[in-house]
């Protein structure tokens, strides 16, 4: 598993756990505040990028560098 598949788990993981529990944890006189919804899902999306290039790449498949004019 790659550096950016790891974190992607990782950050995937924060969302699941702030969608179960919610942005804040109580508990007695404490108070938790997790990492906010947008923030990871911001995370997620550059992850993923990552992770699909590195696929691409090992692949040999790199970037589409084929452009288009209009006539």
């Amino acid at each position: 598993m790659t550096e950016a598949q790891q974190r992607l788990a990782e950050v995937r993981a924060a969302i699941s756990a702030v969608l179960k529990n919610g942005q804040r944890l109580r508990r007695s006189d404490r108070e938790l505040q997790l990492a906010e919804l947008n923030s990871l899902r911001l995370l997620e999306k550059q992850y993923a990028d990552q992770v699909a290039a590195e696929q691409a790449a090992t692949k040999g498949r790199g970037r589409n560098r084929i452009s288009y004019v209009g006539l």
